[in-house]
């Protein structure tokens, strides 16, 4: 589900992604310039323009804390992401740039595979997909966005803010799909026995963490994370949306967001446990001749983990396409790899699972 989630115009678009009219989102709106300070962008770290790096969005919910989804970072590793607080169209605003300290996700977050297509992972929906980041100082001048004490009633109106994609994307002109302006739109709250009728199966919902609205806008890959908004307070967080019954960005749909108010006591603790942090990636040492060991070195860590996992991988080429991927060497689950003849040509890398109560990170090092 690694789901970026942009608001969109609620109408049947054929392909993957289309781009949205150069105006405003049907059912919504560009979001003027000011209109929500506490935005934030969570993107990952690169050269490329900041609206082709962008993963997730979330909210300033105190000077040095962020509220997200937690399908946005379980298994992410910290060093790799960037914080923007106050993006408004990314080209031009792309906002103020913060240091991350770590993330922690909800300790009940789970996916709920899709009854329908259990083995496809994009169809499923979540349960308590809520996250936080520390923020490495603190944003001062900024407004926050408080976190809501109780969940808004079925029926009101709700206001969702993304810089996802604008449509389903057209394979000859991807970057016409990318939501560089802040989007806005109105939306309405369903009761839970609407929205279980609207979902491909009433099976992906988690009544209990989730709540769900629909409109004539929807959400899109990259609006994940980003707050559903009540009364300048934070009621919800993008978690899924039409993906979960094969719809295509823009296609009508409910939408799944993270109760803000039943994770409040989550994201609004004094001190949350943070996943580990490393200094670098692992580095393999060694020699790749047949015979030889090799090893895989953990890195320092910034946030020790509590628990490390070691997996080995060796390169294959598919030759009807030339794509190369790599596969898990069996039964290496150690930090050291003895070089077979086979392996001994193939590129290798290893990766470290590593664990701590706030959450799981997953580290590659470098093809070796």
């Amino acid at each position: 589900m690694r789901r970026m989630l942009t608001v969109c115009a609620a109408v049947a678009v054929a392909g993957t992604v289309v781009a949205a009219p150069a105006m405003a989102v049907a059912g919504g709106e560009a979001a003027g310039s000011g209109a929500a300070p506490w935005m934030v962008t969570v993107a990952f770290k690169g050269d490329e323009p900041l609206v082709q790096r962008e993963s997730c969005g979330g909210a300033l919910i105190a000077p040095d804390r962020v509220a997200t989804a937690a399908h946005c970072l379980d298994h992410v590793d910290p060093t790799h992401l960037e914080v923007h607080v106050g993006g408004g169209t990314l080209s031009e605003d792309p906002g103020k740039v913060v240091p991350i300290k770590g993330w922690s996700v909800e300790p009940g977050f789970r996916l709920i595979p899709s009854p329908v297509d259990p083995q496809d992972f994009e169809k499923s929906s979540a349960a308590d997909d809520v996250a936080v980041i520390k923020l490495a100082r603190s944003v001062f001048g900024v407004p926050t966005l408080p976190v809501a004490r109780t969940a808004p009633a079925p029926g009101s109106t709700v206001d969702l803010f993304g810089h996802g994609l604008t449509q389903a994307p057209d394979p000859k002109n991807p970057a016409a799909a990318l939501g560089d302006q802040l989007k806005h739109a109105q939306l309405k709250v369903l009761d839970d026995g609407a929205c279980a009728a609207g979902l491909a199966s009433p099976g992906l919902l988690d009544g209990k963490s989730v709540l769900c609205t629909q409109g004539a806008a929807t959400v899109c890959p990259g609006d994940s994370g980003g707050p559903l908004v009540q009364n300048g307070r934070l009621v919800g967080i993008v978690s899924f949306g039409g993906e979960t019954a094969g719809k295509q960005c823009g296609e009508p749909t409910v939408d799944g967001f993270a109760d803000a108010a039943v994770a409040r006591s989550f994201l609004t603790q004094p001190r949350p446990p943070l996943a580990p942090m490393a200094a670098a990636d692992p580095v393999i040492t060694g020699t790749k001749a047949a015979g030889d060991t090799l090893t895989c070195e953990a890195p320092k860590w910034t946030i020790k983990p509590e628990k490390t996992e070691y997996a080995w991988y060796y390169n294959k080429v598919d030759p009807a396409n030339g794509f190369e991927f790599y596969l898990p060497v069996e039964g290496a689950t150690t930090p050291t790899l003895k070089v077979t003849d086979e392996l001994a040509g193939h590129k290798l890398n290893c990766g470290i699972t590593a664990s701590t109560a706030g959450g799981t990170i997953l580290q590659y090092s470098d093809v070796f």
